[in-house]
């Protein structure tokens, strides 16, 4: 009589299995996220119509070649003061105060704007007497005090200002010190005195008790 076997004996899933479930899982993926592969594909229909693609595999080609114009022109004098010059100029504008320029920028905005639109040719009323009837204008007044206040900053000694400008820091930094000083002398003064207030109110209410010893 055969024995029963105890042996079980796993089956593997063959090739084709394994390629219709890694398809299925793809399947699960692309119909979860099909709007980012909308997106996705129309992303690289706009690259592929502006030839990017067409410009990165000419890169890719060519890469020795580019790489070394690029060395090349890296070591050129002239790159090297322009890379300069930008580094520069963005320090530069980290400096600037964009809250202080936005109004001088608007004010050249509205100038340039009406710059644009003036036209003198063929009208009547120009020349001399028309300047001096402008120097009447209220804005023109105005627009002179600004061109006035900003050479006027333009000249400023900015060594000077800064040494004014330090030694204000420091006289407001010591007069905070001194107030402050001035506080903790008072709280200390306050705080002597209610010893001074305690200690003669003790004296005070012992008084009785010595009397009254001496008598006794």
């Amino acid at each position: 009589m055969a024995k029963a076997t105890r042996v079980i004996h796993r089956m593997e899933p063959s090739e084709e299995e394994l390629r219709q479930r890694d398809w299925k899982e793809i399947e699960s993926v692309l119909l979860e996220n099909k709007e980012v592969v909308a997106d996705t594909f129309e992303l690289m229909k706009g690259l592929q119509d502006w030839e990017v693609f067409n410009t990165l595999n000419a890169l890719h080609r060519e890469g020795d070649a580019v790489l070394e114009r690029l060395v090349t022109a890296m070591d050129n004098a002239d790159t090297t003061q322009s890379m300069q010059n930008m580094l520069l100029m963005f320090s530069v504008l980290g400096k600037l105060d964009m809250e202080e320029v936005e109004p001088l920028v608007l004010k050249m905005n509205t100038a340039i704007s009406q710059v644009a639109e003036y036209e003198h040719y063929g009208k009547e009323g120009g020349g001399y007497p028309a300047l001096l009837r402008s120097m009447k204008d209220p804005e023109v007044i105005e627009g002179m005090n600004v061109l006035m206040t900003f050479l006027k900053g333009f000249g400023a000694n900015q060594e000077h200002r800064e040494k004014l400008e330090d030694r204000d820091a420091k006289l407001q930094h010591e007069s905070e010190k001194a107030v402050a000083g001035t506080r903790v002398s008072r709280r200390s003064t306050s705080s002597s005195n209610k010893w001074y207030v305690a200690v003669a109110g003790v004296s005070l209410l012992a008084l009785p008790f010595i009397f009254k010893k001496q008598g006794s």
